[in-house]
């Protein structure tokens, strides 16, 4: 008798234990699940950041390399939600200096992303002026401004929207 009730209990696990030992299984996945979520966001954040600091640098190239370009008392300057006035396609046509300012600050407005549907931004993506929105979409709701103060000091700022609407912002300074 004593070999009957032995029997009984090394039959292996029980109901409970299976769905307990599922359960705990599950809770882990779900955590991983998460844990990677989280992960992937952050690392677009991060990307973003990057790309907005890469675009801060590359107008304050432009600038480098046409010092004289803007009229006298008018550098490089443009405000958030301004889109400079006549741009001529400087890679196709020859320009002045002045011209090349316009030209820089129209490639770099249509390069962050708030101006793709612009006309100007599409002829110089047809003149290959600029890549593909495909190729370089910008940024969500991406923007920018450049200020040079009294001393010569150029202020660069991208903004630009990520998860949740949330507006974050880019600011570079250069000694022009």
């Amino acid at each position: 008798m004593r070999r009957m009730i032995n029997s009984r209990r090394n039959r292996g696990f029980s109901l409970i234990e299976l769905l307990v030992a599922v359960l705990v299984m599950g809770i882990g996945v779900l955590g991983i699940s998460a844990l990677q979520l989280v992960s992937m966001q952050n690392n677009r954040a991060a990307l973003q950041r990057a790309e907005a600091v890469q675009l801060a640098y590359d107008v304050l190239d432009r600038i480098r390399a046409n010092p004289l370009g803007a009229p006298v008392g008018q550098p490089y300057q443009i405000d958030m939600g301004d889109f400079p006035g006549a741009v001529v396609d400087c890679t196709a046509n020859t320009c002045t200096q002045a011209q090349m300012t316009q030209f820089d600050l129209g490639v770099w407005k249509c390069t962050l992303g708030d101006f793709h549907d612009e006309d100007i931004c599409g002829e110089l993506r047809e003149d290959g002026a600029l890549a593909s929105e495909d190729d370089q979409p910008g940024l969500p709701e991406g923007d920018g401004s450049i200020a040079v103060n009294g001393n010569g000091v150029i202020t660069v700022v991208v903004r630009w929207a990520e998860r949740g609407n949330q507006t974050r912002n880019v600011t570079v300074s250069s000694q022009g």
